[in-house]
């Protein structure tokens, strides 16, 4: 281990320590706190980064990290910005695509191709916030993403997205007031159903390095009405977040969450409290997360 690597893990144990301490609580106390909010950590594994003999590292862990800012009062990223970027970065699966439709899938690869678009294979998404609006008429007006990926090996330059329409459409959403890069190019498939684009990064990022990026997501007259919001991975993340405001003029009838991996498809009703939902997973993936909801007249 580096000095500087060495002088990082000290950081974030250093601040670890006077969080806990200026808080007054033991951390048995705190692990047990942690645990209850579905964050499991073992007082080991706590015992371990109070000092600096180890730090955090892979998805679970840093999601322990995301909830020990929350329990200790602190602001987001006081904590995990104080993190060396692991050397050990860890085996990572293959992508694949978490769609069952074999169109779907086919023109997904169809898209990659047209918009020729860098191998993800190399990317790892930390963390996804939708923030979506939903219109008077019920469908989704907008969606604010805001994402953090990581480089796992090589350069990384450009991240391609792709939109998959409720129906077959000639018309693509628009990608607008995009932070942290540019949109380079787009495409949309001649089965009208998928659309791509290439988001160029403003700086690339190598082995370890992390990028932030935002953009918003409006849909135009023509686009076929949107009553779901979801999120796919190919790994799995960090962190998700889906969060729906409903206009006031239109309170759904119904609510559901989902969740689909190549393994197992869950769902459940959701009450819809004070205009919104929100459904949030940590280490989740590859698979799709989502909110729909529908209206009974």
């Amino acid at each position: 281990m580096t000095d500087w690597n060495g002088a990082r893990t000290g950081a974030f144990a250093a601040a670890l320590r006077a969080a806990i301490s200026e808080r007054g609580v033991t951390l048995s106390r705190l692990q047990q706190g942690l645990t209850h909010d579905g964050n499991s950590v073992s007082m080991a594994t706590l015992s371990y980064w109070r000092p600096g003999d180890r730090q955090p590292e892979g998805a679970q862990s840093l999601s322990v990290v995301d909830a020990l800012e929350d329990r200790l009062g602190l602001a987001r990223g006081h904590l995990s910005s104080l993190l060396e970027p692991s050397l050990r970065l860890g085996p990572m699966a293959p992508p694949r695509l978490p769609f069952d439709e074999e169109r779907v899938n086919r023109e997904t690869e169809e898209t990659f191709r047209a918009l020729q678009a860098a191998p993800q294979s190399a990317l790892r998404d930390l963390s996804t916030h939708l923030t979506v609006r939903v219109g008077a008429g019920g469908a989704v007006e907008s969606v604010v993403m805001r994402s953090l990926v990581q480089a796992t090996h090589g350069v990384i330059a450009e991240l391609p997205l792709i939109d998959i329409a409720p129906e077959e459409t000639e018309v693509m959403s628009v990608i607008s007031d995009v932070t942290g890069g540019r949109v380079d190019r787009e495409y949309l498939h001649p089965g009208h159903l998928l659309s791509g684009v290439v988001i160029t990064l403003d700086e690339p990022i190598t082995t370890g390095g992390t990028t932030l990026f935002e953009f918003t997501e409006t849909f135009p007259p023509g686009y076929p009405p949107r009553q779901s919001a979801w999120h796919a991975t190919t790994r799995s993340a960090r962190e998700t977040l889906i969060w729906v405001h409903f206009h006031p003029d239109a309170p759904p009838s119904w609510c559901e969450e989902y969740l689909e991996t190549e393994d197992e498809y869950v769902s459940a009703m959701r009450p819809v409290r004070s205009g919104s939902v929100h459904l949030v997973r940590h280490g989740f993936g590859p698979g799709v997360l989502g909110i729909r909801w529908g209206y009974d007249e």
